[in-house]
């Protein structure tokens, strides 16, 4: 191997044999300077170049050496291009928690589904504590890691396919109740809202009241909501984006969170009435939920609130502007509206919570009805 200088940048270069033609060819890599470590490291890395341009011919042949740091950041710059801005920093997270429970420099060609397998129960059932559901999205993500490294020949075949999860039990009718609030417990949580700060207030009724996620209603302009036949719609067609972004440049994405999340929602008429006094307040111009400054409410800013009422109102479940989500679709049950419609509402093409939500206030109703059969 040696340095070349081409301007102002330095490469490390070297010759390797094409298997293909017979002929010796050069590869190089820049270097951002001349350290023994930054030398060593580019080392590493032009060697694993070079095995993968020869392993492209000599196909199922091998390449060994690959660490799981090196497969993530190649994986993760392979999807950058491919994914939403919000699912690529996403991914991000996950990434910083699996460098943290697997060895960055652990080698490719050892992981088994054993380790894998202990790994992710950990996250469920270790200090973590993560739900099932959060556990089986890293698993796909590992499943698609490992895909790539099987189409690269860092691997014969996906460790992953043979990882069967011990997942938990599926949560109580205790534990159902409390992701959504009563309706004592809801009138609180919006009065507090309201004296601390109005527009929290406004935003979490408005959650309540349509049942959006927290990013598809603080992305929504005045002109998004119209009328037809005298009622009052919105068209969902995309969710804030906000991570890694500054406040001013925040805006909609071109497209929601899922397939199904793209959808039309009928307003009540509370939610009119919220929309039409923010619209004269803000001459229709701009977010409907949007900070002085004109700049999209933030969900942190909002959840920080929440648990200062959670703790001021002694709430013994969790709060958060989700939270108005799940209360909207329990109040749903609640009046008897079917699942399908319910889920099509919210933008759910299969979820386990809404489905549970559901199932839990429903039995609770017709325990109450069956109770008038006393009076026969």
């Amino acid at each position: 191997m040696w340095i070349q200088e081409r301007g102002k940048n330095s490469r490390l270069a070297d010759r390797y044999k094409d298997p293909l033609t017979g002929k010796y060819k050069i590869v190089s890599i820049v270097i951002k300077d001349k350290r023994k470590k930054t030398i060593k490291e580019a080392q590493i890395a032009l060697t694993n170049k070079i095995n993968k341009l020869i392993s492209e011919v000599k196909s199922g042949k091998i390449v060994h050496g690959i660490t799981f740091k090196q497969l993530l950041d190649e994986y993760s710059e392979y999807e950058k291009a491919q994914i939403k801005r919000s699912t690529y920093y996403n991914h991000q997270t996950m990434i910083n928690t699996l460098t943290d429970i697997f060895d960055p420099d652990s080698l490719v060609e050892n992981f088994t589904s054993l380790v894998l397998t202990e790994k992710l129960e950990e996250l469920m059932y270790g200090d973590r504590n993560l739900s099932s559901g959060y556990v089986s999205k890293y698993k796909y993500y590992l499943h698609k890691l490992f895909e790539y490294a099987v189409k690269h020949s860092y691997i014969k075949e996906n460790p992953i396919d043979k990882v069967e999860l011990n997942y938990k039990s599926p949560v109580s009718g205790q534990q159902i109740k409390d992701k959504f609030l009563e309706e004592s417990e809801l009138k609180a949580v919006l009065k507090y809202l309201y004296n601390n700060t109005k527009i929290y207030g406004e935003l979490c009724e408005w959650l309540y009241l349509t049942g959006l996620r927290i990013g598809e209603a603080t992305s929504l302009s005045f002109d998004d909501v119209y009328q037809k036949n005298g009622d009052w719609f919105i068209d969902i067609t995309g969710t804030l984006e906000y991570k890694h972004i500054k406040a001013k440049d925040q805006k909609k994405s071109d497209s929601p969170k899922t397939l199904s999340s793209s959808r039309t929602v009928f307003l009540p008429k509370k939610a009119i009435k919220i929309y039409l006094k923010l619209k004269r307040k803000a001459n229709g111009k701009g977010f409907i939920f949007a900070t002085e400054n004109g700049t999209p409410i933030q969900t942190t800013s909002v959840n920080t609130v929440l648990r200062s009422a959670k703790k001021k109102l002694k709430l013994d479940k969790s709060l958060s502007t989700h939270t108005f989500r799940h209360t909207h679709i329990s109040k749903l049950a609640e009046l008897g509206v079917p699942l399908y419609v319910i889920q099509q509402r919210v933008g759910h093409a299969n979820s386990k919570i809404t489905a549970q939500i559901y199932l839990h206030v429903r039995q609770g109703a017709i325990k109450k009805e069956a109770s008038k059969l006393d009076k026969l």
